[in-house]
């Protein structure tokens, strides 16, 4: 854990059931149009649409299909630019909170965005602009709606590349817990274990702080117990509540103590295949546990800290070995048919690159403890 630290939350949030209804509020006095957008199903944004229907404010809709690119954010861009946009509303998964934060701050900046868009002036990206990001998720995934960043694709570079700045913070963020119901199960399972992966990897994380620490170490036991819940019948309301909570504090925790190896990995992955995010962070968290409680010094409170994450593990899926503390949510997770990194077209010849880009990955460079290149493709051929 560091010594030294510092702390952001610039985003506004109103959590609880129905707090959707009252998204207007958010938008800039006089706001008469804004921008819509949400993922291909679109269901939940219905309770948005009314929303702003009652408060006579219009509305452009962008659909924001897949994980977004350069090219789709751009698109966006130009069908919303002469339509006098003063607000963006982003309903749905990290994926839409991210070309949301992409859109508004472009709308806002009148930039266009090109292949060098990581090389903006960090003057411009920590500033907003007059167009404000209002999020509301729909999954219980990456904590997108606070955080500073928006990860889009870049194909002809075969990676993934942050627009990263306070700038790019959503002004406000709407979580409703009701809106995850909707959620199919796939969706419920990869998203659900991005948020609980970045609840571990923050927790264990060498920038850690005690700010980071109030968020990440509560959510770890409540994180699992209630992923397992919704996947495997009709939960309660407080465990949608939990997953919601859970999935907003993870993004609060990364935001302010960073992750680990398993979202430097997917990161690459993600970038080269197109895998779904959620789903290979899911799949590498147990291998990354295993490597870096290997690794961890006895004694030490990177160790202890792992062991924590072990009891944890164990006490919500049940150790199937008697031994390994992970197997249980290992076992779990095949049960639920989570993919393996195989299903996504990955190839073990491919390992020595792929480990190299992962261990320069930023997030890697946050990991528990440091770890080899070897290290990295032990991982990957464990998730394999």
């Amino acid at each position: 854990m560091v010594s030294s630290f510092s702390f952001s939350v610039p985003t506004a949030v109103r959590f609880g059931w129905n707090v959707v209804d009252d998204i207007a509020s958010a938008l800039p006095e006089g706001t008469r149009r804004v921008a819509l957008l949400r993922g291909s199903r679109g269901v939940t944004a219905d309770r948005v649409r009314a929303a702003l229907e009652r408060v006579n404010v219009s509305r452009a809709e962008v659909i924001c299909s897949g994980e977004p690119s350069l090219s789709s954010v751009s698109a966006a861009v130009d069908q919303l630019v002469d339509h006098g946009i003063e607000g963006v509303i982003a309903v749905g998964g990290g994926s839409v909170i991210d070309a949301g934060k992409a859109v508004a701050f472009c709308l806002g900046h009148g930039l266009t965005l090109n292949a060098d868009f990581s090389q903006l002036p960090a003057s411009r990206l920590a500033h907003p602009g007059p167009v404000p990001c209002i999020a509301v998720p729909s999954t219980a995934g990456t904590g997108a709606e606070v955080t500073a960043n928006a990860v889009l694709d870049i194909p002809s570079q075969r990676a993934k590349i942050s627009l990263r700045g306070r700038a790019r913070c959503p002004a406000a963020a709407f979580v409703d817990p009701g809106l995850l119901r909707s959620a199919p199960a796939s969706v419920l399972l990869s998203s659900g274990l991005d948020a609980v992966v970045q609840i571990i990897e923050a927790y264990t994380s060498c920038a850690a702080t005690p700010f980071s620490d109030m968020f990440s170490a509560p959510n770890i036991a409540r994180g699992l117990t209630a992923l397992q819940a919704v996947m495997e019948g009709e939960p309660a309301d407080p465990v949608w509540e939990d997953l919601a909570w859970v999935s907003l504090s993870s993004g609060v925790a990364l935001a302010n103590g960073g992750l680990g190896a398993a979202h430097g990995i997917a990161s690459v992955l993600g970038g080269r295949y197109g895998a779904p995010h959620g789903a290979l962070c899911g799949r590498l968290l147990v291998p990354v546990l295993r490597k870096n409680t290997e690794m961890a010094g006895p004694g030490t409170l990177t160790a202890s800290r792992l062991r924590d994450c072990a009891v944890q593990c164990a006490a919500a899926f049940s150790d199937t070995s008697h031994k390994d503390p992970f197997s249980g949510l290992e076992a779990w997770q095949d049960r639920h048919a989570l993919p393996r990194l195989r299903e996504f077209g990955i190839r073990t010849e491919d390992f020595p690159a792929l480990a190299e880009a992962s261990a320069a990955a930023s997030s890697s460079r946050k990991n528990a403890v440091p770890l080899t290149v070897v290290d990295f493709q032990d991982i990957l051929q464990e998730a394999f």
